[in-house]
């Protein structure tokens, strides 16, 4: 086996050819919702809009559908040196989907596309930059742009984090001031990348990171737009290979971990790659029960015959309990998770 082979090439060469065969005009499919975390009964757009006014009385005021996230995640997972072209047409198709979402006239970019009354949000624009970035379809000028956006108009009352949305638009939820912290960990990433960087230090940067760091130090849930707290590991354990200070409380918090409750693929791959980011490798444990060749080797077990890894609910509505995922979505980490990376990789 050469230095780039690894056990798992089998599987991850079956997922990327699932996610090329996927690749449709627009791109790969968007995420489905779900009433429930395991998305056991997917919906449709129009499904979900009524579940919830008939379950919580409340109307959305779209079909939420055709979201940018999954394609935004596939650029920030998909190797920016993939030899096969099938890999390289799934990042090129990828960009283009992303492009969708931007929001017009500006650096931001929106989970759904725009005309749908939902607004840009800060989480999107972080991920959508790392995936462009990852894969050098990020400008200088882009980098510095959205640097600005994040750090310069974020502009509140008070020397908090980064919140969920700008507060200069009149689509900004009425309910007060929205706080994540996988969306905080996912800010960070981005502002630490080349190009943004520039802008550090600077006061909301920093208030973000003290945010992180107390979610880390406190007790192992989700948040308010992530459901697992597998998804919270990945994000903080992501930006402490960029973000200095995070390194050490995400070892302390990783070491804690058991994987008792990854039972699911999707889990099962985050914490792959929190252990990853954190610094553990193969012989060593991720989350001190078990280690990264095992965790791998459950992916590759649950991996199914079409090559893909079945759906779980990845991203989820705040306030309303509505979750988000895909087995297009799910398969991209579980590719991710089985071709480790060495950490001077972006």
């Amino acid at each position: 086996m050469s230095a780039d082979e690894t056990p798992w090439d089998a599987a991850v060469e079956r997922g990327l050819a699932f996610l090329h065969r996927a690749l449709g005009p627009d791109g790969l499919p968007s995420a489905r919702p779900g009433a429930d975390p395991e998305l056991r009964t997917p919906l449709t757009g129009a499904e979900a809009r009524r579940h919830l006014l008939v379950t919580h009385g409340e109307d959305l005021g779209f079909d939420p559908d055709d979201e940018g996230f999954s394609a935004m995640w596939g650029l920030a997972l998909l190797r920016p040196d993939g030899r096969r072209p099938e890999e390289r047409e799934l990042v090129a198709a990828l960009a283009r989907q992303v492009d969708r979402y931007r929001e017009p006239g500006t650096a931001r970019y929106r989970f759904f596309p725009p005309g749908r009354p939902f607004p840009a949000d800060t989480d999107s624009t972080a991920v959508a930059l790392s995936g462009l970035a990852r894969h050098g379809l990020a400008a200088p000028d882009l980098l510095d742009a959205v640097a600005r956006e994040l750090l310069d108009t974020q502009i509140g009352p008070d020397d908090g984090p980064i919140p969920a949305y700008w507060e200069d638009t009149d689509r900004t939820p009425s309910h007060g001031r929205r706080y994540d912290a996988v969306a905080a960990a996912n800010v960070l990433f981005a502002l630490h990348l080349p190009g943004a960087a520039d802008r550090l230090p600077h006061p909301a940067a920093e208030a973000t990171l003290r945010y992180v760091v107390e979610h880390l130090n406190g007790p192992r849930t989700g948040t308010r737009y992530y459901a697992s707290p597998e998804a919270f590991l990945h994000a903080a354990a992501r930006a402490a290979t960029v973000v200095p200070g995070l390194a050490a409380p995400v070892r302390r918090a990783v070491g804690h971990v058991t994987t008792q409750t990854a039972d699911t693929p999707l889990a099962v791959a985050l914490l792959v790659l929190a252990g990853e980011h954190s610094g553990e490798h193969a012989g060593e444990h991720a989350g001190g029960t078990a280690e990264l060749p095992e965790l791998r080797r459950r992916l590759v077990d649950t991996q199914r015959a079409d090559g893909s890894w079945p759906a779980g609910g990845y991203f989820r509505t705040g306030r309303l309990p509505l979750y988000f995922g895909s087995p297009h979505l799910t398969t991209l980490f579980a590719v991710r998770a089985l071709r480790p990376e060495t950490p001077s990789r972006p």
